[in-house]
């Protein structure tokens, strides 16, 4: 069968050296057996153009001969997920960061007269995806290595045995994270109402802008209280209730009525603070305020997208539904 001699020749030369002799065996021997049966069935021999289409049927030599090649990846099935995660964290607390943060702080320049917005934003892209590249080629790297030699070390059939832990309760507060959201909350309160004090700067005096201290003092003083006693309370009850989860709820609501008259501020370029007794180094007084002013913006860009998050989860706690159990919201809501 001048034929199959001429494919199975063309299958070997896709084979490794060392297994192509038994390879070509098996299949030689699979694929006369294929020619006889059907040959049995017809009660005569099969013509070239039968022996073509069985053969096409069998597969193009190359991917043939794959089948009994090892399977090769650069990550394999067993370490993909945690490399996968492993790149989306590094996105989430590096990367993500730097990009929003870099290019917000840069808008803010050139408003304040610091040149084209253009050259100064691809200045700041290009040691970003430097550092992108470097770090996903670093990554991939390691995993890598760890797929060619974790096989042989059984490191994942030794983690495999370890006593799996159960997903967090997304129901239960940490007591730290109540702790320190009480802290937080309350030292604003006491800075608010100007009983805590900040540091003195000298021919400096900076205070919230007029505009907010009218129209969102006591919005502020509200739900700076309610935050520093809910935290207070989830610090001694760390578990959510319905109630306790309704009540935050509404101050999640405060929280977004509060920060979205602040980004219209920024918006319709007022700003948010007062400057007095300023005498000397205007410029480095005016570079000062305007990155007090841009970190300003990036907090309260944050502040929206926490709030909008905490009264989603919030809702579904106080509706008696479980809440979204997603690693993003998690950041967001500070969960």
């Amino acid at each position: 069968m001048e034929q199959l001699d001429r494919y199975l020749k063309h299958v070997k030369f896709w084979l490794p050296k060392a297994q192509r002799d038994d390879i070509l065996a098996e299949l030689s021997e699979e694929l006369r057996s294929q020619v006889e049966e059907q040959e049995s069935s017809r009660q005569r021999p099969l013509n070239a153009a039968e022996i073509a289409d069985l053969l096409q049927k069998f597969g193009p030599p190359m991917l043939v001969a794959q089948r009994y090649l090892p399977q090769q990846s650069l990550i394999g099935p067993a370490l993909f997920p945690m490399y996968r995660f492993v790149l989306k964290l590094v996105w989430t607390y590096v990367f993500a960061p730097w990009l929003i943060i870099g290019i917000a702080l840069h808008i803010f320049a050139s408003f304040g007269g610091g040149g084209p917005l253009r050259p100064a934003i691809q200045a700041m892209l290009e040691p970003f995806f430097n550092a992108f590249v470097v770090n996903f080629a670093a990554v991939t790297g390691i995993f890598a290595l760890l797929e060619h030699y974790h096989a042989g070390s059984g490191l994942l059939n030794a983690a495999s045995h370890r006593k799996i832990r159960p997903l967090r309760d997304l129901n239960r507060v940490g007591r730290s994270s109540s702790i320190g959201e009480f802290l937080w909350n309350f030292a604003f309160l006491l800075w608010w109402i100007n009983v805590l004090h900040t540091p003195v700067i000298p021919l400096l005096d900076i205070k919230p802008a007029p505009i907010i201290q009218h129209a969102l003092y006591w919005p502020i003083l509200f739900l700076l209280a309610a935050q520093s006693a809910i935290a207070g309370f989830n610090a001694f009850r760390p578990l959510w209730t319905r109630r306790r989860a309704a009540i935050r709820a509404m101050a999640d609501a405060l929280g977004l009525f509060v920060v979205c008259p602040l980004l219209r501020i920024w918006i319709s370029g007022e700003s948010f603070i007062t400057v007095i007794n300023r005498k000397e180094g205007d410029d480095f007084w005016a570079a000062g305020i305007m990155f007090t002013w841009a970190w300003c913006v990036i907090i309260l860009v944050w502040a929206a997208i926490s709030y909008l998050i905490r009264l989603l989860q919030d809702v579904r706690r106080a509706t008696g539904k479980p809440p979204i159990r997603n690693w993003a919201l998690q950041l967001f809501a500070g969960e």
